[in-house]
């Protein structure tokens, strides 16, 4: 059993993740279109369509994730799009293609494609797999509520770090340390 706070945060924090890569995927349509062709999985036709769809399954997710009677299939949906997504970088890593923009999340600078990404995304299959376990049944207090915001801004400021580490991260190799 998990606690309702837990639970709170992880359905903010994942569906805060989700809205954000929804909003790349239809704010810079090309941009990602462009990024899931360079991974080379599908035939060119089913492209454009599968980056529109992919947005309306994570904007669904979002949903999902908000609205209590949802979360658990929700949680699961999570963890079978993140695989899906792990599925798609591991493959191109395992061809020596790490230089596809990894097409995550809104951002001037790509992300290539790393092991990082691999790791970063095991862990979101864990926590939208906590979601799936019982919650312990305990009323709510108002300290619960600036827990799960204070929590939810603590995730997504070291999302956002580690984001940027992934970007900077490869320059920062070949340049030997020194920017």
């Amino acid at each position: 059993m998990i606690d309702p706070v837990i639970e709170l945060t992880l359905c903010a924090a994942l569906a805060l993740l989700f809205a954000a890569a929804a909003w790349h995927k239809v704010s810079d349509r090309g941009r990602f279109a462009a990024s899931l062709d360079a991974y080379a999985l599908l035939p060119a036709p089913f492209v454009a369509p599968s980056a529109l769809l992919l947005a309306v399954l994570e904007s669904a997710l979002v949903v999902g994730l908000l609205h209590a009677p949802a979360r658990q299939p929700a949680a699961i949906a999570s963890m079978a799009l993140l695989t899906l997504y792990t599925g798609a970088i591991a493959v191109n890593l395992a061809r020596g293609r790490r230089e596809i923009d990894c097409g995550c999340f809104v951002s001037s600078a790509r992300v290539p494609l790393s092991l990082w990404l691999v790791a970063r995304n095991l862990v979101l299959i864990g926590a939208a797999g906590l979601l799936v376990a019982p919650v312990r049944p305990r009323p709510l207090v108002w300290v619960d509520s600036f827990t799960v915001v204070a929590a939810v801004l603590a995730l997504w400021l070291l999302t956002a770090a580690a984001q940027r580490l992934a970007q900077t991260g490869p320059a920062l190799q070949r340049s030997g340390g020194h920017r």
